[in-house]
């Protein structure tokens, strides 16, 4: 339950006669109408108000809910006046004069959404307000009450103010001086709203209900007392329910991160030896480590791969935490190898070809292939992806999307000037590694510029990385997957 539903339950209570005890001394909500009833009978005798044809009695299926017996049903309209604003062409722009000696305010919605009746800059003259406008003067006491747009705002009029008129925009309440103000006012929101729900399937009205309707609203009135003891609960409430939506905006936040704070968590104790135990019988990283050495070598001495320069090695300050004594530390160009994408011109793009995979073709850790580039032109050994690559956006535009990645799962294919792939037979792991926050960090920092915006050989080849042996490798992989598809099913929550 959200802050916004809790007020709503609290005012529930409130309307039902649930949130205070009901005391016999107070009276009952009936006195109270029979003395509201001549209030306004005298209103009208001092043609403060006008006389309107009497409501329809109240009959029980209109009854929405139970009260306390001390409590009494009546109509909005029972309880006081309503006026809406005059129409525009009866208060058009062209009537608006500059403030002087002899004019009036016009006040309008801003004064009722923003409860101040200083704001505002239209003025009639006197005549015209003599003439045609003075049945729309406000008084103290009123309540002016925004009718369009933001609806149902209010503001009660206070004691000294800019003799003034509403405008189109609002409407005038002028209520019985035996009802309390903030109760009917705290009924008035909550009947408004509740109604606009009802009537519009969440999305807000637009404009007051129409008046006729508006008068025949149900009002539970209390003992005027009781009405008291209520507004005073309420507002003894509304503090902790201020900070209850606080506290619920913050869980509901935190909720929101933690499958992805779970998953950076997954991957950052999955790299640092901490995700599975480290068995004896899997051997050491170093033994891996020679093993790829002794396999690239062979395959210099075939011809079938360049000798590269050598890497420097691995300074203490390139070491950001522990690692398991069988895991070490080496660089990604020692266990494999790195390359940058095809450039192609946009007249060798076709409709049949060999497929360019980009940017756009990593969408949440995976290949997708509904957006396809082909070209037509002869495309280098060199540059095509074999199974189990790891594909990199390399270079892009936004700094958010560089060093996405994916494993390809299809042979056949190319990939674009700003991708690179890294292929290696620890490829599974180091995935994992490149989707991990120490990658972004290490390659991608925030601090010291905002523009490195791509990933270059050097750099990835350079970058230092923990090692694990192959097999404790492959159950890295596997626990990952096990915990990635509950942090996926959260997210979906």
């Amino acid at each position: 339950m959200n802050a916004e539903s809790l007020k709503s339950s609290i005012l529930q209570l409130a309307i039902q006669g649930k949130l205070v005890e009901q005391r016999e001394e107070e009276g009952t909500g009936e006195e109270l109408f029979e003395k509201i009833k001549t209030e306004k009978e005298e209103m009208i005798k001092q043609k403060l108000i006008r006389k309107e044809k009497p409501f329809a009695e109240i009959m029980s299926d209109e009854i929405p809910y139970e009260i306390p017996s001390n409590w009494i049903w009546v109509r909005f309209g029972d309880l006081g006046s309503y006026r809406k604003g005059p129409f525009g062409s009866a208060l058009k722009k062209s009537l608006f004069v500059p403030k002087g000696k002899n004019t009036v305010k016009v006040y309008e919605q801003k004064n009722a959404i923003y409860k101040d009746v200083n704001i505002g800059e239209y003025y009639i003259t006197q005549d015209y307000f003599e003439d045609k406008m003075k049945n729309f003067e406000l008084a103290t006491g009123d309540v002016i009450v925004s009718c369009a747009g933001t609806i149902g705002e209010t503001y009660v009029m206070p004691e000294k103010f800019e003799r003034g008129i509403i405008n189109q925009a609002l409407m005038q309440m002028k209520l019985m001086p035996s009802l309390n103000i903030d109760y009917f006012l705290m009924y008035f929101d909550f009947i408004l709203k509740k109604t606009a729900r009802e009537k519009s399937k969440g999305s807000a009205i637009k404009n007051i209900p129409p008046f006729a309707e508006l008068k025949n609203y149900l009002v539970p009135i209390p003992p005027l007392a009781e009405q008291k003891r209520i507004v005073e609960r309420i507002e003894e409430l509304m503090p902790y329910v201020e900070r209850y939506g606080k506290a619920y905006e913050e869980v509901t936040e935190l909720n929101k991160n933690f499958p992805v704070e779970m998953e950076k968590s997954i991957l950052q104790y999955a790299i640092q030896g901490k995700l599975v135990e480290q068995r004896d019988e899997e051997g050491t990283a170093e033994d891996l480590y020679k093993q790829i050495q002794l396999e690239k070598e062979k395959l210099i001495e075939e011809g079938k791969a360049r000798r590269q320069k050598k890497l420097p090695e691995i300074k203490e300050n390139e070491i950001t935490f522990d690692i398991p004594d069988t895991w070490k530390w080496v660089r990604l160009g020692e266990i494999g190898e790195t390359n940058i994408g095809l450039t192609y011109k946009k007249s060798d793009i076709s409709e049949s070809g060999t497929t360019v995979l980009r940017s756009s073709n990593i969408q949440n850790g995976f290949l997708d292939y509904n957006d396809i580039v082909k070209v037509s032109s002869d495309v280098p050994e060199n540059k095509m992806c074999e199974v189990g690559d790891i594909l990199i956006c390399a270079r892009n535009g936004s700094k958010r999307l560089v060093g996405k990645a994916a494993l390809i799962n299809k042979s056949g294919m190319s990939f674009g000037a700003f991708m690179a792939i890294y292929r290696s037979i620890c490829n599974y792991y180091l995935l994992y590694v490149i989707n991990s926050s120490y990658f972004r960090k290490t390659m991608l920092p925030d601090a010291g510029t905002t523009t490195i915006n791509q990933i270059t050989q050097g750099r990835l080849r350079n970058l230092a990385i923990p090692l694990p042996p192959l097999a404790e490798q492959r159950r890295i992989v596997a626990r990952i997957e096990e915990l990635l598809e509950y942090t996926g099913n959260l997210k979906e929550e």
